[in-house]
């Protein structure tokens, strides 16, 4: 057999072994089952394998090219031959064993550490129409509001989060969940048009900040994020600051804008069209950073203002983590085990045994 047919039924063959050999494995594994034992993460990812059969028909028509097979005896071609078909096995093994790696294959449990706090912190969001001011490096504030929350729940550690809107009135957004994925998907789709009353009522968002805690005792704490323009402040305002001193229920006001302001767009999106005053003049937005740090000051928390369109994040975790004090705990979980390593290693040991392979051969 000279044809290039000889060369691709072996090439044939030697990915048929591979296939069944692994569906051999996955059906072991219970790959097969309703509830299976061995899944991948990424599945996807195994298409990648559908490339290398391709390849291979390549690499053989090369060999076919390259060498004068006599397949009648054992001569120097045919050794050539077969030291071709052996690189082309271990490069498959590189091949399919990184896909499957990169697929993230999953099977069995493993123990893990997993640190669960009991604290609760609501984080109340103003989305005003003054929130659409952009005034910082060019960022709308609520754009930088909701940089700020991501960065937070890309930190948090097990905690109990939840959200409030406010305008000119407040709004319970999400309850106490640990679910950071379903307020991250959230937070980027609020707009200042969700809430109809316009206003910035800080007031009447920590009242509806008090109420959406449990009733267990635990460290509560709220975080609020504004521009400080607080248009519905009266003498009630006291009374719910006391309140949450009295449940010693600690704070942190995040002031987001600059002193010197900016206009205010009509719209969420950065329109040419302006909010205008009674006098036909562009309603000029401002950071109210002595009003954000006297609220701070009456509900026995702390002020952080900033005008950057990247905030220093750490400032703002370290004072959720003084609020939220010592009270977590480790715990040891069982956890799906991912099986990733065992094939990187295998592709590994394939690829030193395909350098050493001139010197093996020789010998």
């Amino acid at each position: 057999m000279k044809s290039l047919r000889a060369i691709y039924l072996r090439i044939f063959l030697l990915h048929t072994v591979i296939w069944t050999l692994l569906v051999v494995l996955f059906y072991v594994g219970g790959g097969f089952e309703p509830v299976p034992l061995f899944y991948f993460m990424h599945p996807s990812y195994l298409l990648l394998l559908l490339f290398f059969l391709p390849l291979s028909w390549m690499f053989g028509k090369s060999i076919f090219k390259t060498n004068n097979i006599n397949w009648g005896k054992r001569s120097p071609s045919v050794l050539r031959f077969n030291y071709a078909l052996t690189q082309l096995f271990l490069s498959s093994v590189i091949w399919y064993a990184l896909v499957f790696a990169a697929a993230m294959p999953i099977y069995g449990k493993e123990k893990a550490e997993a640190t669960k706090s009991n604290a609760e912190l609501i984080v109340c969001l103003d989305i005003s129409k003054s929130m659409n001011v952009r005034d910082m490096q060019g960022s709308s504030r609520l754009d930088v509001a909701k940089r700020v929350i991501s960065s937070l729940l890309s930190k948090s550690s097990g905690e109990q989060i939840g959200l409030c809107i406010f305008a000119g009135n407040a709004i319970r957004e999400i309850e106490l969940t640990r679910d950071y994925q379903l307020i991250r998907t959230v937070v980027s789709n609020l707009e200042s048009e969700l809430i109809e009353q316009q206003g910035t009522d800080i007031a009447a968002a920590f009242q509806q900040a008090k109420e959406m805690f449990s009733s267990n005792v635990t460290n509560k704490s709220v975080l609020m994020i504004t521009d400080g323009e607080n248009h519905e402040s009266d003498n009630q305002d006291n009374e719910i600051y006391k309140k949450l001193l009295s449940k010693g229920i600690k704070t942190c006001i995040v002031g987001l804008g600059t002193s010197t302001g900016g206009p205010i767009p009509s719209q969420s999106t950065n329109d040419a069209s302006k909010l205008m005053d009674d006098n036909g003049n562009e309603w000029i937005s401002k950071l109210d950073d002595e009003s954000i740090k006297q609220i701070a000051t009456a509900t026995g928390g702390s002020a952080i203002i900033s005008s950057a369109a990247y905030p220093d994040i750490e400032q703002i975790l370290t004072q959720i983590n003084l609020m939220k004090g010592e009270n977590s705990r480790t715990l040891e979980v069982d956890v799906d085990a991912m099986q990733y390593k065992w094939f990187v290693y295998t592709s590994l040991v394939a690829f030193c045994m395909l350098l050493l392979l001139p010197v093996l051969w020789r010998k």
